[in-house]
């Protein structure tokens, strides 16, 4: 009879204690979950935690630690820029200085002894601003532009040379626009020249390989990608351009989509003017390209518009630019293979022969080689090229080699007929008599206003007036056409043009006469010798070339003026000096920028700091652990698993007979 109470007594103790024992396991681990975030500080400590609190603090760390990042580019571009404004305020304190001593010594009051003198102060400050132009902060030259790994400024040719390019070092730092932490030396200091920039537009011509991204675009405005709607007969096809790169892509396209309809159609580069597609549909077809929706992008391929039957008809002008891969043979106006043109910079005479050169690239690198301080660069508008002198102190001409016309073809004769006079002679013009009054009638004088004359060997002669002339060309139509007026034949007994090698005027005396050709000037008029032509020659008189390019710039000009104290010349002191002005202005200009940058840095670094702030606030409201609330919790769950515990000391002690009594 034992029996069935033992049977019936172990069923409920066995379920009882597997549930209390449920209970403890929960409780404990509980009370180890707590513990840990006691330890820790953390209400998550791992993603099962909170799944989606763990998802968005996993959000906020990336942010965090793009703000961290940021915030240390901030505070390097805030010490780059603090530099920069301090080396800007020592170069106007240098140009302000530079400035004094020149004006004080313009006029009588000073002699050769003292500007020498003074001279010596001027090449100080030249070296001074030369170490405060390649001052650095942690390895980066401020005045490097983008290029800071090396210092950008270096003697070369009795002068300094620029070596830095583009605007400047842009960084990270959170904002909208971009804001460089270097500047250039060319914003700072004026270091490279303005010329000679193309005196043409090379147009190159449309290739299969040509980019969309260096169109201009019949517009103007480039290309916009995008769909443009094909119209063969009535029958319509969407064309998709959105991920088309080169002219080939669009050729090929459009071609497909007429074709579907009208096979025999032709869709090519324009073989005659090879800026823009010729469509030629068959007889009899017509094909109507239009813009999908709201787009432009049939406008801008230049495709807009109603092709007929029969004939070629070309689209809009795509105006092509030049990039460094651009064929020479696809330039507008250049003779293939080129010959050789003469480079001179700092008394420097190289020849570079081009026949080799096969593209833009192959033009720059053959000049850049000859080591003469001397950049090719593609204009900004992009039709052309640019070449400066990186010199300061230094002359740079471009010019033709045994009557060839490379240089000119290319745009890059430093003395055309298009080079303005007011280039001549470091900027400083040609001196041109004009609006001269007699002194007895006070009507005006004609006579007065003659600049030079020229008189042949034969004795007879001729005087030039100069009144308008703004161009090299302008002076020799003018001195042609006083030589006519004078009874002289032109080009038989008198020719004015370029010359052939080198630059500078040529006058040719083709007269015989026994006497020398002379150039004198007349009314006090210094035209004559701003123009290089001052003087006497036999049959030929090769003037000099009066247009070579300088740097105008901070360096250029305080060679100037150390030059012109030497030489005890009052009027290149003044020049020098009037120059400085201009380089004052734009060091102030310049450090205005600076701080324009410094506070936009500032500003960043307070906003990116506040939002650095929000973002650990918020993931700390996620993340952290609630003291309090914890160690409550910690207490209830300790008498919870104190009475669990006490509970199945007693449970397990029971038996079915005590449930029975």
């Amino acid at each position: 009879m034992s029996f069935v109470p033992s049977v019936l007594g172990r069923v409920p103790n066995a379920l009882a204690s597997q549930m209390i024992l449920g209970s403890i396991t929960r409780t404990n681990t509980q009370l180890l979950n707590i513990q840990t975030q006691l330890a820790t500080g953390r209400a998550l400590n791992r993603p099962s935690d909170d799944p989606i609190g763990a998802s968005t603090v996993g959000v906020l760390d990336n942010m965090l630690e793009l703000r961290e990042q940021r915030l240390g580019n901030l505070s390097q571009a805030e010490a780059m820029l603090g530099v920069l404004d301090s080396a800007m305020a020592d170069v106007s304190d240098l140009l302000l200085e530079a400035k004094g001593v020149g004006l004080s010594q313009i006029g009588v009051g000073s002699d050769a002894e003292t500007r020498a003198n003074e001279a010596e102060v001027i090449n100080s400050i030249i070296q001074s601003l030369e170490s405060i132009a390649n001052r650095d902060h942690r390895g980066m030259h401020i005045f490097g532009g983008n290029n800071t790994a090396q210092p950008p400024f270096a003697g070369m040719l009795g002068g300094i040379r620029y070596l830095g390019e583009g605007s400047g070092l842009v960084t990270d730092i959170g904002l909208s626009i971009d804001t460089p932490v270097t500047i250039n030396g060319e914003r700072a200091f004026g270091s490279l020249s303005a010329r000679v920039e193309g005196a043409r537009d090379l147009d190159p011509t449309l290739r299969a390989e040509t980019r969309l991204a260096d169109l201009g675009g019949a517009r103007g405005l480039g290309v916009t990608r995008g769909s443009i709607t094909v119209n063969v007969d009535g029958v319509e096809t969407q064309v998709d351009l959105s991920d088309a790169s080169t002219i080939g892509d669009v050729r090929s396209r459009l071609e497909q989509a007429i074709q579907q309809t009208d096979p025999g159609a032709v869709v090519e580069i324009d073989p005659v003017s090879g800026s823009g597609f010729s469509i030629t549909p068959s007889a009899g077809s017509t094909v109507t390209i239009s813009d999908s929706q709201a787009g432009v992008t049939a406008q801008d391929l230049g495709l807009a518009g109603t092709y007929a039957g029969g004939v070629a008809t070309v689209g809009g002008d795509l105006n092509p630019g030049l990039t460094w891969t651009t064929p020479v043979s696809s330039l507008d106006g250049i003779t293939v293979p080129m010959g050789s043109i003469r480079i001179e910079n700092g008394g420097q005479v190289r020849e570079v022969d081009l026949s080799g050169a096969e593209t833009i690239q192959d033009i720059r690198n053959a000049i850049e080689q000859l080591g003469i301080g001397v950049r090719v660069d593609i204009a900004d508008s992009g039709d052309r090229l640019t070449i400066r002198n990186e010199v300061s102190g230094a002359e740079m001409s471009i010019g033709e080699i045994g009557g060839g016309s490379t240089a000119t073809e290319l745009g890059i004769r430093s003395f055309s007929a298009d080079t303005r006079l007011s280039d001549f002679n470091q900027g400083r013009g040609v001196s041109i008599v004009t609006g001269s009054m007699d002194p007895v009638s006070g009507l005006p004088s004609p006579s007065m206003d003659l600049d030079f004359n020229v008189t042949l060997g034969d004795g007879r002669g001729f005087d030039v007036d100069l009144t308008g002339a703004e161009t090299v060309q302008d002076v020799i139509d003018l001195t042609t056409a006083a030589a006519t007026a004078a009874g002289i034949a032109v080009p038989g007994e008198f020719e004015m043009a370029l010359a052939e090698e080198g630059n500078g005027f040529v006058l040719e005396d083709g007269t015989g006469g026994p006497d020398p050709m002379v150039v004198s000037s007349l009314n006090g008029s210094s035209a004559a010798a701003d123009l290089g032509i001052l003087g006497s020659g036999s049959a030929k008189l090769a003037g000099e070339d009066r247009a070579m390019v300088a740097v105008d710039g901070v360096f250029s000009n305080l060679i100037a003026l150390r030059d012109a104290l030497l030489a005890d010349d009052d009027s290149g002191i003044a020049f020098a000096v009037d120059r400085l002005e201009q380089d004052i202005s734009r060091a102030t200009e310049a450090r205005a920028e600076v701080g324009v940058r410094a506070r936009r840095v500032a500003d960043a670094t307070t906003r990116e700091g506040n939002l650095k702030v929000q973002d650990l606030s918020l993931k700390s409201s996620i993340q952290d652990l609630d003291f309090a609330a914890a160690a409550m919790r910690f207490g209830s769950l300790q008498q919870q698993l104190q009475a669990s515990l006490s509970t199945a000391s007693n449970v397990t002690g029971l038996t079915l007979l005590d449930f029975l009594r």
